[in-house]
């Protein structure tokens, strides 16, 4: 059966699944029709590309039009078995789920993301939006309008943001972002909120770019991302971020930077480190401290999530290893389980992820974590069910 075939069939099939209200369906039936109408578009001859002028663009395995045809029927026929292949998978339908920050008030979690599409890389189709969700139970989710967006005529954030940090000081919300230039120069910049539903950008943005220690330049693609805001005991405010650095023979290495401050406006760069098995910058940094000490979480590209012990929040962190990995990714090592954060909630602690998959799939998915009495960290194998809990 020929390509054209297969799709009319499976857009036919997939008619009465339309008429459902449940948000199982409703997610599953937009993702089959993500991946069959991109799978359409590649058929007919669309090229993928990227807004970089004089950058190469790689199309890893899984996204072809075949691939992601074979996806959709893949989905279409669990639906027809009366089956959820996304179960356990959060994302605004259609849409994919990346970096993400969690933040509790009156009993409800909220979650702020990096809104993405199904079937495309954040090159072609720009993250120029912060979604935002929440859940009293872990297994319910609701989401409104985005939360926050570019600002076209600002230098520093006119392409897109990424990577939202959210936390609560003095009565006040407090989002830190990624705002990235139309050359994915990168910077730190914030907004403020008195409910987490309406955002205003401060005007000190951008509140940082990294100084001569680092090949950071507005005219071309400079790392200084994924930020996470922590704040220790004595109330001092360590955000970390992923970048590079120079090392003392004058070549650059991917590195952690960390940048202090006592009131989230003004930042004072603390340090830079590096993790020794990280052959990638470790990106999306998550820290907190739990029995005096400081875990350090992050993207080990490549092999998953990893993390580091030390007894302060600079320096000496001591590699432990990977909590989320895989043996093997397909020519891409963004393809892990990434982009971990770690909260309580309702008495149990959970780490979250969003795995990269062919076809340019991301969804949220939280796990169970248990601290050992060593200190160490064991995440429990089964994600939790949103839907059959």
């Amino acid at each position: 059966m020929d390509f054209q075939a297969r799709y009319q069939i499976l857009k036919a099939y997939l008619g009465p699944f339309r008429i459902k209200q449940d948000f199982e369906t409703i997610k599953t039936v937009a993702a089959i029709d993500a991946l069959a109408d991109r799978a359409d578009m590649l058929q007919r001859g669309c090229v993928p590309g990227n807004f970089i002028p004089g950058r190469s663009y790689y199309c890893p395995p899984g996204t072809e039009a075949e691939a992601m045809m074979q996806k959709a029927e893949y989905y279409l026929k669990a639906l027809r078995n009366n089956l959820f292949p996304l179960a356990g998978c959060f994302a605004e339908p259609g849409g994919t789920l990346v970096d993400h920050s969690f933040i509790q008030k009156d009993g409800v979690l909220h979650v702020f993301y990096n809104r993405g599409y199904i079937g495309f890389d954040w090159l072609e189709k720009p993250h120029d939006t912060f979604g935002h969700a929440w859940t009293t139970d872990l297994i319910h989710w609701e989401y409104s309008q985005p939360a926050l967006s570019v600002t076209p005529n600002l230098y520093y954030e006119s392409f897109q943001i990424w990577a939202p940090a959210v936390l609560e000081h003095n009565g006040k919300y407090w989002m830190f972002y990624t705002g990235v230039n139309n050359v994915v120069a990168q910077s730190v910049c914030a907004a403020v909120s008195d409910d987490l539903y309406h955002w205003t950008k401060v005007d000190a943005n951008p509140l940082y770019t990294p100084g001569n220690w680092c090949p950071w330049d507005v005219s071309k693609w400079s790392n200084c991302r994924d930020n996470f805001v922590f704040q220790d005991d004595d109330g001092t405010f360590y955000l970390y971020f992923c970048t590079d650095r120079y090392t003392d023979t004058g070549e650059i290495e991917p590195a952690s930077g960390i940048i202090r401050s006592s009131d989230l406006v003004h930042w004072k760069d603390v340090g830079t480190f590096r993790m020794p098995n990280c052959l990638h910058a470790a990106e999306s940094p998550f820290v907190i401290k739990k029995n005096n000490l400081y875990y350090f979480f992050y993207t080990s590209c490549g092999i998953g999530t990893c993390y580091a012990i030390s007894d302060n929040p600079v320096s000496g962190w001591k590699e432990i290893g990977v909590i989320m990995g895989v043996e093997e990714t397909p020519l891409d090592t963004a393809w892990v389980p990434s982009c971990a954060e770690i909260f309580e909630f309702h008495g149990k602690w959970y780490i979250s992820c969003c795995r990269r998959q062919p076809g340019w799939e991301q969804y949220l998915e939280l796990f169970e974590l248990i601290w050992e009495s060593d200190g160490s960290i064991r995440v429990c194998p089964n994600h939790v069910d949103f839907y059959h809990n």
